[in-house]
C-alpha cells in the first residue's frame, strides 16, 4: 500500500508520425513544472523506425536533458494492422526478442536505454516480466499494477486514467465526460483524504483533441488542490528502495 500522494504522468505512443502533437503536449507539461515520462515506440506500426528520424530523435533527446523527463519503452511496434503488441500470451523468448529489438533501435538512434517498460495493451504475463528481469529492466507497468522487477515487489493500483480506449479520436470522445465525472465526482470528491499513486496516460495520437485541456486541468488539480508529488519512474524506484512508500 502506498500511503503518500504520488502522481505519474506519461505521454504514450511517442513516435515520429505524431511528433508535433506529442511535442505540443510535452511543452504544456513543461509549463506546469512537473516531472513526467515519455513512452517511446521504437518502430511504430512497422512503418516509423525512430533511428531513421534524426530531427525527431534530436528533439526527444533535448527533452531528456531536463531532470524532469524520463524515457520509457512502450512496446516495439505498438500495433500492426490494428493489433496491439502482445506481451501477455507469447512465450518468454518471443517477448524478450521483441523487447530487445526495441532496445537495439533506441541504441542505434542514440537515445537512452529505458529501465521501465509499459506494454501497449496494458497487460503483461509473468513470462514477459521474467524476460524484462533478464534484460535488466527495473519497473513494469500494467493497467492495475506497478512491479519493481528486480526486487520482486508488486503494487496493485486503481486503473490508469486513460482517454484512448478504442484507438480512434472520434470514438474516444465518449471518454471526455466519463473521465471528468470519474476524476472530479468520484476520485477527488470524497470526505476523507486521498493517498496512493495516481496515474494519467496521455495518448496524443489517439486522444480526442479536447482531452489535453482536461488532462492539464486534472494535473493542476492534483498539484495545487491535492498536493500530489509528481514522479518519474526512477524516482518511484528510489522511494521503494528506501522503503518509504
Amino acid at each position: 500500500m502506498i500511503d503518500q500522494k504520488l502522481a505519474i504522468i506519461t505521454i504514450h505512443d511517442v513516435n515520429p508520425s505524431h511528433s508535433e502533437k506529442i511535442l505540443e503536449t510535452s511543452d504544456e507539461l513543461d509549463k506546469l513544472k512537473i516531472k513526467y515520462n515519455i513512452g517511446i515506440v521504437p518502430y511504430y506500426s512497422k512503418q516509423h523506425n525512430v533511428k531513421d528520424y534524426d530531427d525527431f530523435c534530436y528533439r526527444i533527446s533535448s527533452l531528456l536533458q531536463s531532470d524532469n523527463v524520463e524515457l520509457t519503452l512502450h512496446g516495439l511496434y505498438h500495433q500492426v494492422d490494428g493489433n496491439l503488441d502482445d506481451f501477455d500470451t507469447h512465450s518468454k523468448e518471443e517477448e524478450k526478442d521483441e523487447i530487445q529489438q526495441g532496445l537495439d533501435i533506441l541504441s542505434a538512434a542514440k537515445l537512452p536505454r529505458p529501465s521501465t517498460f509499459i506494454p501497449p495493451a496494458w497487460h503483461l504475463s509473468r513470462q514477459a516480466i521474467e524476460a524484462l528481469k533478464e534484460l535488466d529492466f527495473n519497473i513494469s507497468e500494467s493497467m492495475t499494477n506497478v512491479e519493481f522487477i528486480q526486487i520482486g515487489k508488486n503494487y496493485l493500483l486503481q486503473p490508469v486514467m486513460n482517454w484512448d480506449q478504442q484507438g480512434d479520436k472520434e470514438k474516444n470522445k465518449q471518454t471526455l465526460e466519463q473521465n471528468k465525472q470519474m476524476f472530479y465526482n468520484r476520485l477527488f470528491n470524497v470526505g476523507g483524504k486521498t493517498y496512493g499513486l495516481f496515474r494519467i496516460a496521455i495518448h496524443p495520437p489517439h486522444d480526442p483533441d479536447e482531452a489535453l485541456v482536461d488532462q492539464l486541468e486534472m494535473i493542476k488539480h492534483l498539484k495545487e488542490k491535492e498536493s500530489y508529488e509528481f514522479m518519474k519512474y526512477s524516482d518511484l524506484l528510489s522511494l521503494e528502495s528506501s522503503s518509504s512508500i
